[in-house]
């Protein structure tokens, strides 16, 4: 049945939690490329393999990650318990992708490069499994609640955006003639993780009455779900397997474009600073955004928002590559309209899984939502191990090298790697939803509704 709404203190808890995740994690994604190379000194095709080869691992954790949680019972909770355990792996992670090893070999700087990428990616697809599957034991079948809670996860991690965006690039500036740029990617990375902890525990705390223990009496109350289950409830759930498509088309673009994005500035336009005064700009506005792009996606439903956010980006992202080299303030107008568009489907984020995990539960009496949650996983890290490739393999196609003088010929392949590759993957994935998704806002609702009724049957019949 239905259960109330959720408190303000609820809803809170979870958006901080979205707000320190995003400090944590946004440098790694951001920087770690260019401090590969920039840093590291390793060559752009080395760097693109270390990435490739560190995705390809942490792509098999996230396809493990779903049917481990779905199992587990540890002390803390079903999906509790991984967030406490590994946060603290998460943060030494993210100091050592950051930490100087040039006075090592270069095969043990790639080898400690994977190692860093493995431990806070890896350890994510964890974390971000038993957060979704927080999301969804707190809100329970209520429509609105689920929505209130993703809207508020992704604003509160906009606006972490914004900060790392204004602060990061100026404080490593500013560290690098006292403590040299290496350790100032360090510092920045480091003090930004830190209040990681807080915020598992404060989300923690909030979802103890909603996530307990599985124990083997209360599993026995419920259907069996086996391994055989877990992996039918993936390859079987067509309407499952279109989202992944479509988010995996969707970060295929976006890793490809973050991958060579700071070269942009480097070598386009020629001042790293700049990148700091873009990001903010546009992650101020993508706070406008996401604000104002939820309400379009729920007038426009689910199905339509991603269909037309991806257009957006396709659009935007082709501006880029035949205009992005005139001037940053286009390029930074460019990236803002973008954002409402992003906004528009990222905001409901894992709503998409639960209403496919939904759809599957109503239709095989199997309860394999977490599977289906955690399947969300699936298209970011494939999406990091193209776009990486993408990105690393292309730089190196098109004949880039550090410290390289640029010519005409290179700034011209540089801006179609830029734009014009991520516009193609973004168009398929505005293609791929058009086609093949079938669930209407109404039929989720539906779902999550008779679910829950089944689900309380069964615990009182126990």
């Amino acid at each position: 049945m239905e259960k109330a709404r959720l408190t303000k203190s609820e809803v809170m808890s979870y958006a901080l939690y979205s707000f320190f995740s995003g400090l944590a994690v946004m440098v790694p994604m951001t920087y770690c490329t260019t401090f590969m190379t920039e840093n590291l000194l390793m060559s752009a095709a080395l760097m693109g393999t270390v990435i490739l080869s560190a995705r390809i691992i942490d792509f098999v954790i996230s396809l493990l990650a779903g049917g481990i949680v779905e199992k587990s019972k540890m002390k803390w909770g079903k999906n509790s318990s991984w967030m406490i355990v590994l946060r603290w792996v998460v943060i030494i992670g993210i100091m050592l992708e950051f930490f100087d090893t040039t006075a090592l070999p270069m095969i043990a700087r790639a080898v400690i490069a994977v190692l860093a990428y493995v431990m806070i990616n890896g350890c994510m697809n964890f974390v971000a499994t038993a957060q979704y599957g927080i999301l969804a034991v707190m809100a329970g079948p209520s429509m609105e609640d689920r929505n209130i809670l993703s809207f508020r996860g992704m604003q509160f991690m906009a606006a972490a955006t914004i900060i790392t965006s204004i602060g990061a690039v100026p404080v490593i500036t500013w560290l690098t003639p006292m403590i040299g740029q290496s350790m100032g990617y360090f510092i920045v990375a480091t003090v930004f993780a830190i209040p990681f902890i807080y915020g598992v525990h404060r989300l923690t705390k909030s979802a103890k009455p909603y996530d307990p223990v599985q124990t083997k009496e209360s599993a026995a109350c419920l259907p069996t779900v086996t391994v055989g289950d877990m992996v039918k409830s993936v390859v079987t759930n067509g309407q499952l397997l279109v989202v992944i498509l479509s988010y995996t088309m969707f970060y295929s673009g976006m890793f490809a474009f973050n991958t060579v994005m700071a070269y942009y500035f480097i070598y386009v336009l020629g001042n790293f600073l700049l990148m700091s005064v873009a990001l903010t700009a546009v992650t101020v506005f993508a706070l406008f955004a996401s604000i104002i792009g939820p309400k379009i996606g729920v007038r426009i439903g689910k199905k339509r928002a991603m269909v037309f956010g991806q257009l957006i980006y396709a659009i935007g992202a082709l501006c880029i590559a035949l205009f992005g080299q005139i001037s940053l303030v286009l390029y930074i107008a460019i990236n803002c309209v973008m954002s409402v568009g992003m906004y528009m489907f990222s905001s409901f984020s894992v709503i998409y899984m639960l209403d496919a995990g939904e759809y599957g539960f109503y239709k095989t009496g199997k309860d394999n939502r977490t599977v289906g949650m955690s399947m969300m996983n699936i298209p970011m890290k494939i999406g990091m191990a193209v776009g990486g490739a993408v990105g690393g393999f292309g730089l190196a196609s098109i004949g880039f090298s550090t410290g390289m003088t640029v010519t005409a010929s290179f700034i011209s392949n540089f801006m179609w790697l830029l734009g014009g590759i991520p516009a193609a993957f973004y168009l398929l994935g505005s293609i791929v939803m058009a086609i093949g998704y079938r669930i209407t806002d109404a039929d989720a609702a539906l779902y999550a509704k008779e679910n829950a009724e089944r689900v309380a049957k069964l615990m009182e019949n126990c």
